[in-house]
């Protein structure tokens, strides 16, 4: 009898490459003894209703998008009780989760053959309880550029429509929020220019964390707040320090949590794996071990 798969498909995902891979993609999974259909979504929020109906039934889930279409299938999928395996296949601007996870980032067909993949049980975030995210929710410096950026400008350059978008925040650097935070360990309080919950090694395509430390499956996430950049100097030493990867300075806290509880002064705005989350002052962020199953 051959299995069932449904492939979700982003067409206006990255550069709308896509499109003209997507017979290449059915037919390769075809191959591979699956029945397959393919859904395409029309707006925000269409792949995680997809992934909640088609997930009930079928065996693999293909996830073609960017890192904002996989958060919604994840999303979708953990309202399953008997998960299907996922399949991501990247087709966004960054594709910073698909960095974390070292996948092919062209569709081809050794890209897609199965029996090559191995499944990790992938922990996976909720935010406030009723929003999930995959690699990270934050806010604070460069957040707002990840759901900012047009989607018809990132379709015609790619992850240049990000950096773009980034340096109209430049005049806001300076900015902080008094923050207390509540993780594991204990208690941080200050003023924060950022405040990220990951679980990649990559963020915006510009963040990165050493690969050493993070560990998509350990049940932890990593914790990165950085304080308020008072001067274009200090500003400067932060950013020297993230190129090089040095997150033990006087200006970056980095730490290691199941659970967190952030609270600040006023609402800043949240992003959750590149898409807006809302204005909120105070977040309950828990990691859900090995939630999902993918293949990498």
């Amino acid at each position: 009898m051959r299995r069932k798969s449904v492939i979700i498909v982003n067409p206006v995902a990255g550069k709308m490459k896509i499109k003209a891979r997507i017979f290449e993609l059915l037919a390769a999974i075809g191959r591979q003894g699956y029945e397959t259909v393919v859904y395409v979504t029309k707006g925000r929020g269409d792949a995680a209703k997809a992934a909640a109906f088609y997930g009930r039934t079928v065996s693999l889930v293909v996830c073609c998008g960017g890192d904002g279409t996989l958060n919604e299938v994840i999303s979708g999928l953990l309202t399953i009780s008997e998960k299907p395996l996922l399949l991501y296949c990247p087709c966004g601007s960054t594709n910073d989760f698909a960095t974390t996870l070292g996948l092919p980032k062209r569709i081809d067909t050794a890209s897609l053959r199965l029996s090559s993949r191995q499944v990790m049980e992938l922990d996976v975030g909720t935010l406030n309880g009723d929003r999930h995210f995959s690699y990270i929710t934050s806010f604070g410096i460069f957040t707002k550029a990840s759901f900012s950026a047009d989607q018809k400008v990132k379709n015609a350059i790619g992850h240049l429509a990000y950096i773009l978008e980034g340096v109209k925040e430049l005049p806001t650097l300076g900015r902080s929020y008094k923050t207390k935070v509540t993780y594991d360990g204990g208690v941080v309080e200050g003023n924060f220019a950022l405040v990220a919950v990951t679980n990649s090694t990559s963020a915006g395509g510009v963040l990165r964390l050493p690969s050493e430390q993070v560990k998509l499956n350990d049940g932890l996430f990593e914790l990165l707040m950085i304080k308020g950049l008072t001067s274009a100097a200090n500003a400067s030493r932060v950013v020297s320090m993230l190129l090089q990867k040095k997150y033990d300075g006087d200006n970056i806290i980095m730490l290691q949590t199941k659970k967190a509880v952030i609270e600040c002064e006023e609402a800043p705005a949240w992003c959750t794996d590149g898409e807006y989350a809302g204005d909120f002052a105070r977040a309950e962020v828990e990691c859900l071990h090995g939630a999902v199953r993918i293949l990498v």
